[in-house]
């Protein structure tokens, strides 16, 4: 027995020497959660596998956790080598009383040995394997290195593996530096027996052994009565329930799907590496956008008697840093994130685009455009008749005048002007819509495009938007600011990707009319928000009332916000972007601006307004100037927008 266990002893030995390399305790170093902050540092979850630990550095360690910590469990430990011969003497004795091993004597040397390479049985094969390791570790690290190692292995109760986890799960705290001296007598306490003493679950058993180490630490002289009549008096922790850490949600999906798709670092090593993630995410946006629109989503299912009412809602600064997502009801119930892991048709959402296109080809808001029915042939077969299926696009209010003016088109949200439009240049329509990264050039494309039948997201919506709210300035949305390692170096920074997709006079153009749209348009329904502030933006409403969108923006960001049914199936008749997603819009909208500001657009509407250019698209035929102002004088204006032609002054009167 004795030949076997002293070649275990200098097996281990040799074992260690291979090992040993400058990196040594990096690579004794276990897996470490990495943190995610929203933009303002506050945590807002973790990425993990496993066990739950946050890295600490020997450096981030209060004098007072080292000092309980040493007194608790080893008050040798900057003396001895490793191993303590008194300790083990100490120990020998119980153990032959008690004729078992019942009390190790070990140092923390030889603890962190056993807590990297060893089981926790207790036998004499262990305890010289231990032995050894410990010698080779003391050998290879300086006791600052060994005491990091070990105060980033031990478990602490409630499913925290080291101090630093410890500290956030028991007391709410993200830096060692805020403990108190009571608090780090208790770790040090919980070190023995980690569910003996876990203070949530046996409280009296853990102020007794915390208060039994802040005694100790008197006699030692690490503290003055003061410290330790201030100590004894403290509660056992600020908490009622242990911290669990929050591992999943909308915003949090976000941030690993940048991580993927740009290959920030390796996917997997966020549950391994202990990363610091610093993200654009306002959490108290978060949390409100994420409340309102869930009362909303409840409020309309309980109306309409549905079971499957989802939301979603996206938001972006001014620089493309994404404030929230909102990916459904409730994280917990569909994990599905629906602002940017679905596609489904953006409705009216998309017209913008085609107007776009027209003043970047001369027209002028003031311009009119047909609004007659339309009748296209498909080309396809009704398998049921046999004969061809036609198009006829229909018009919200179910009428057709024969003209309507180009502005009151988009603000009304008009279907058939808006293919009347479309038709005199579909391509350069199609080409605006990839440019804008709406839809990508290997889709088909069609007239029903400009309507909005294509499928996108809020991600590709807010991204787009963004550049009508940046006169012409597209930016990626991004989430996440920076990305550091473990001991605090920068691997990665954020930014947007910015790209000039039009001229700004067109832009400003096209935004007016959506300032009209909020105003005195299909989103009158927040027109309120005009009295603090600027606001623009476009309903969007698809097919049979499946989706509902408002997608606005103000000086200090854009938003878009949607509602529909998973099952694809209609919400209700009448069921609208400006009568149900524009009025959450608009709440939320408040609480961003109170939270960053804003204000009004340069230049001003009425400044654009008054420098609209010249009218050059009459009916049928082209006008003079001098006739220009009778026309206008003659229009009349129906219930739902649509300008029509006075008796009097019909075609060719």
């Amino acid at each position: 027995m004795k030949l076997v266990a002293r070649f275990l002893f200098f097996f281990f030995l040799w074992t260690l020497s291979v090992m040993a390399s400058p990196a040594y305790k990096e690579k004794l170093l276990p897996d470490f959660a990495s943190v995610v902050y929203d933009r303002n540092g506050k945590i807002i979850g973790f990425f993990y596998k496993g066990q739950f630990r946050l890295y600490a550095s020997y450096k981030e360690f209060p004098e007072a956790l080292v000092d309980a910590v040493i007194t608790a469990e080893d008050e040798r430990f900057f003396e001895h080598k490793g191993i303590d011969p008194l300790g083990i003497l100490r120990a020998a004795v119980t153990d032959l009383a008690k004729g078992k091993i019942v009390q190790g004597g070990s140092t923390i040397t030889q603890q962190l040995a056993k807590l990297i390479y060893l089981s926790p049985k207790r036998t004499i094969e262990r305890k010289l394997k231990e032995l050894a390791l410990a010698r080779k570790l003391e050998e290879e690290l300086t006791k600052e290195e060994i005491l990091e190692l070990y105060l980033n292995y031990v478990y602490l109760s409630n499913g925290a593996y080291g101090v630093k986890a410890a500290a956030w799960v028991l007391f709410g705290k993200s830096s060692l530096r805020e403990l108190t001296t009571a608090q780090c007598a208790l770790l040090a306490g919980i070190i023995r027996g980690p569910e003996y003493y876990n203070p949530f679950k046996h409280p009296e058993r853990a102020l007794k052994r915390r208060n039994f180490i802040l005694r100790k630490m008197l006699r030692n002289g690490y503290i003055t009565r003061e410290e330790y009549e201030k100590a004894i008096r403290e509660p056992l922790t600020p908490l009622k329930r242990p911290n669990r850490p929050r591992v999943a949600g909308y915003e949090l999906d976000l941030v690993k799907f940048e991580i993927a798709r740009k290959g920030i670092v390796p996917y997997d090593s966020i549950y391994t590496a202990g990363y610091r993630i610093k993200t654009t995410i306002d959490e108290r946006a978060q949390r409100f956008a994420q409340k309102v629109l869930t009362r909303y989503a409840k409020r309309y299912a309980e109306e309409h008697e549905l079971d499957d009412l989802q939301c979603a809602g996206m938001a972006i600064n001014t620089k493309g840093e994404v404030l929230f997502v909102v990916g459904g009801t409730d994280y917990r119930e569909s994990k599905l994130n629906r602002a940017f892991q679905t596609l489904r048709p953006i409705g009216s959402t998309a017209k913008p685009f085609t107007y776009l296109t027209a003043f970047q080809n001369g027209w002028s808001p003031l311009d009119f455009i047909s609004n007659e029915q339309i009748e296209m042939p498909t080309g396809q077969i009704d398998e049921e008749t046999g004969e061809e299926i036609i198009w006829r696009p229909e018009n919200y209010s179910k009428r057709f005048t024969p003209f309507i003016q180009v502005r009151k088109a988009l603000m009304k949200s008009v279907n058939v002007a808006t293919i009347h439009l479309a038709m005199n240049f579909p391509q350069k329509i199609r080409k605006n819509l990839i440019k804008f990264e709406l839809i990508k050039r290997s889709d088909p494309f069609d007239l029903s495009y400009v309507l909005g039948s294509f499928s996108s997201n809020l991600y590709r919506i807010v991204r787009a938007y963004s550049a009508i709210q940046g006169d012409g300035v597209l930016k990626e949305p991004f989430v996440i600011s920076w990305v550091k390692d473990r001991h605090g170096r920068t691997i990665y920074r954020g930014s947007p990707t910015l790209k000039i997709v039009s001229d700004s006079q067109s832009i400003e153009l096209l935004r007016s009319i959506l300032q009209d749209v909020v105003k005195e348009g299909t989103a009158r329904s927040i027109s309120y928000l005009t009295n603090w502030f600027d606001v623009a933006g476009k309903t969007g409403t698809t097919n049979e009332y499946r989706d509902t969108y408002f997608t606005g923006f103000t000086t200090s960001f854009v938003m878009s916000i949607w509602f529909g049914r998973d099952s694809y199936k209609t919400m209700w008749e009448r069921a609208t972007g400006g009568g149900v997603a524009a009025p959450p819009w608009g709440v939320i909208a408040r609480k961003l601006c109170k939270l960053y500001g804003c204000g009004q657009f340069e230049p001003s509407y009425d400044e654009i307004v008054k420098n609209y250019p010249l009218p050059i698209h009459f009916p049928e035929r082209e006008m003079e100037e001098l006739y220009y102002d009778e026309l206008i004088n003659s229009l009349r204006e129906d219930e739902e927008g649509i300008v029509t032609i006075s008796p009097e002054k019909t075609l060719g009167g």
